[in-house]
């Protein structure tokens, strides 16, 4: 009843001291009251937003204290045996720590021979392919010479049939008057050799191979699995770190301390709580004054007001 009272009175104040007959006096208190809108909304506006900046510190304040309370209380009662107990155990992790370090260290050094190895036997199978491709060559080729001399002996050329390591030194001399049937079948036992042992060492390389394999991915899931471990006991030894010297804190007058945070928060809960209820009353003013300031433009600018101010 308040504020349309006083509108009412505002109205006839603003009619009051018009002085130009010839103007609307309606017109003048509607612009009036308009102004008061928009000056009641921004106003409100700069309180809303000042109230949102102090909820947020509200809330950031006692989340910091209530965490610095909830660590405190998780400490309790500290005692000199207590730190010590947590040292302890601080060292032990440290040690552990230090013992999965050389063991990783070990797989490293244990994957790094393996592959050096592997290395080595794979350039010695490279090796052994060449020299395979060589052998068949200088077999067919060899092979090639006595077909085309076979049938006059004399002609045979054995030295050019055998130029090649895959022939024994002594060949030329033993073999080089023999038929160029005998060459030939001598010839082809060596191809024959040469092929078997190939396909020999091409196995043995598939196995050597695959046992590499096996190894590699067993010390590369044994080395991440340590790593991780590490990683794991390393964190629990900042935490471990924090908490000593929390404890510690605890001990030399840490008790002082916590009690002054939960007076600290006490006060501040009550107090957020007191500013929400003032914003709360505040809105709730300003929400009935904008109201009636509606209200009473509605109505001024209604015809019958024109008609009665005009009589």
């Amino acid at each position: 009843m308040a504020a349309p009272l006083a509108l009412l009175l505002l109205v006839g104040t603003a009619l009051a001291s018009d002085v130009d007959i010839n103007a609307n006096p309606i017109r003048k208190v509607v612009n009036l009251m308009e102004t008061m809108q928009a000056k009641i909304e921004a106003e409100g506006k700069k309180n809303d937003e000042l109230f949102e900046k102090f909820e947020c510190y509200c809330k950031k304040t006692q989340a910091e204290l209530e965490d610095e309370i909830a660590k405190a209380d998780a400490i309790g009662n500290v005692k000199p045996e207590d730190i010590a107990a947590k040292e302890a155990q601080l060292q032990q992790l440290q040690q552990a720590v230090e013992e999965l370090k050389s063991e990783e260290k070990e797989e490293e050094d244990a994957l790094a021979a393996a592959t050096a190895s592997r290395e080595k036997e794979h350039q010695e199978h490279m090796k052994a392919e060449t020299e395979h491709a060589g052998t068949e060559t200088a077999a067919e080729s060899a092979l090639k010479v006595l077909h085309t001399n076979e049938t006059d002996p004399d002609k045979l050329k054995v030295h050019e049939a055998v130029a090649n390591p895959v022939v024994p030194a002594g060949f030329l001399q033993v073999r080089s008057k023999q038929l160029p049937g005998e060459v030939h079948a001598y010839i082809k036992q060596i191809e024959e050799t040469a092929e078997e042992n190939w396909r020999q060492e091409v196995a043995d390389d598939a196995k050597s191979t695959g046992l590499f394999e096996n190894l590699k991915s067993s010390k590369t899931k044994s080395i991440k699995t340590v790593l991780d471990m590490v990683t794991k006991k390393q964190k629990k030894i900042g935490d471990m770190k924090v908490e000593i010297v929390n404890m510690k804190h605890m001990m030399n007058g840490g008790a002082e301390a916590l009690a002054e945070n939960k007076k600290m928060l006490a006060e501040l809960r009550k107090d957020c709580a007191q500013r929400a209820s003032e914003q709360d009353e505040k809105k709730a003013i300003r929400a009935d004054e904008l109201k009636a300031l509606e209200e009473t433009i509605k109505v001024l600018n209604d015809d019958d007001a024109l008609d009665l101010f005009r009589k």
